[in-house]
């Protein structure tokens, strides 16, 4: 049951890489998966005057914010695990954003993946324990990073360093197919994101098989 939890999030972590990488290549720089920036961005467009500007980032966090809400409201109801729901909204914002048009505004672009990334942060938050973003990596890094130091200090943390490393390495896998990808086939390239996300869904349906054999 630990392996397959952790199959899951390893190929979590490539989705969130392939699908981050694919924001900031199409979206002038701009990283779909997180709001730091967005926020930043929101206040300065405020000062500066850029008020359209300024209402698609206002737009762009609260449909941030709409994707982590459902996540907690859902499970109020019959929705008891997020995560096939998750990664089949992952796949309808691949196919959604293909079909953007270009010429897009590139913070109106990122809304179907702002959401879809808030939905699988707190539909994946972790495997064996361990809380673990699979939509970006600087907390992954920190956590690989003390793990080790802690290690070498004499404080065994072998397994942590091993599970955060090889998330960040999945993230990262993901990162560097995106871009081979969009060098390939520019724009239509987050429709190739729709066969690590098939693979994911077929991990969640096997899952409780795996569970049964496990016992």
């Amino acid at each position: 049951m630990v392996q397959a939890q952790r199959r899951i999030h390893f190929t979590m972590a490539f989705i969130g890489g392939f699908l981050g990488v694919y924001t900031i290549l199409r979206f002038a720089g701009l990283f779909g998966s997180a709001q730091t920036a967005n926020l930043i961005y929101l206040v300065t467009d405020l000062l500066g005057g850029s008020w359209t500007d300024m209402l698609l980032r206002l737009g762009g966090a609260a449909l941030y914010m709409a994707g982590i809400a459902l996540t907690i409201w859902l499970p109020l109801g019959p929705v008891r695990d997020l995560r096939r729901l998750s990664v089949g909204i992952d796949m309808a914002a691949a196919i959604l954003v293909a079909l953007l048009p270009a010429e897009i505004s590139p913070v109106l672009g990122l809304y179907p993946l702002f959401f879809a990334m808030a939905v699988q942060w707190n539909s994946f938050p972790g495997a064996d324990g361990f809380v673990s973003s699979s939509i970006f990596s600087t907390n992954n890094l920190r956590q690989f990073t003390m793990a080790l130091a802690n290690t070498s200090a004499g404080n065994n943390q072998r397994p942590k360093a091993a599970f955060f490393g090889k998330t960040l390495l999945s993230f990262h896998c993901g990162v560097g197919m995106s871009f081979l990808c969009w060098r390939a086939l520019g724009l239509r390239s987050v429709l190739l994101a729709l066969a690590p996300c098939a693979l994911a869904m077929a991990q969640l349906f096997l899952e409780p098989q795996a569970a049964v054999s496990a016992k």
